[in-house]
């Protein structure tokens, strides 16, 4: 059997749900969608959205970088927007919705990070899934140059974002063909995974 046949026979019983998810990942509105989600990413959601994303970039196979800069200007506009709030509001309104969340020691512990390292404090935080806006917010209330966050928001989540789109870019086309194939599958997975993420943060 050939694999165009078993793709075929895969998919032929969830095909209107499969077809629709295909056009919105190859429609117009696919990518400002995922910039929505790179800014959701570094404001409200504390937790890592590679479970939502990694699933796109799989079904745009090498051009997966277009999710990954997708990703990057949605969430380097949010960075300036964490930024702008630790400048204005850290001591009205931040610290006091750090505790609610129950997130108070782990931005006074950033603050005290980028107050002792700076750029390269708020670096690491970036490449990382750590909630990086909590070391935006704690960059603006700190009075740290806007010029450097900037850069360091930039290099390191072009670095996380692009370095797992060349992962998904580097598959070979057998490997492309089983993604395109199981496309919905990895979005329900990563879905799943997400929702799971959530749950257990406010069970624990």
């Amino acid at each position: 059997m050939t694999d165009t046949t078993s793709c075929a026979n895969h998919t032929k019983h969830s095909g209107a749900l499969r077809a629709w998810l295909s056009r919105f990942l190859d429609g117009p509105y696919a990518l400002p969608m995922l910039a929505f989600v790179g800014f959701l990413e570094n404001t409200i959601i504390i937790f890592a959205l590679e479970p939502i994303f990694l699933p796109a970039m799989a079904s745009r196979g090498r051009e997966a970088w277009k999710v990954a800069a997708a990703l990057l200007v949605g969430n380097v506009i949010a960075g300036m927007a964490m930024y702008a709030l630790g400048v204005w509001a850290a001591d009205a309104f931040l610290e006091s919705a750090m505790q609610n969340i129950g997130a108070l020691d782990t931005y006074q512990n950033v603050t005290e990070q980028i107050a002792n390292d700076g750029f390269w404090a708020l670096f690491m935080v970036g490449v990382t899934p750590i909630p990086f806006q909590f070391g935006a917010a704690a960059a603006g209330a700190a009075g740290y140059s806007i010029i450097w966050f900037a850069i360091a928001v930039t290099i390191s989540r072009a670095i996380r974002y692009f370095f797992e789109a060349g992962i998904i870019m580097a598959m070979g086309k057998r490997g492309q063909e089983w993604l395109e194939c199981h496309e919905l599958e990895i979005f329900l997975v990563g879905i799943g995974v997400f929702v799971g993420m959530v749950v257990m943060y406010f069970l624990i």
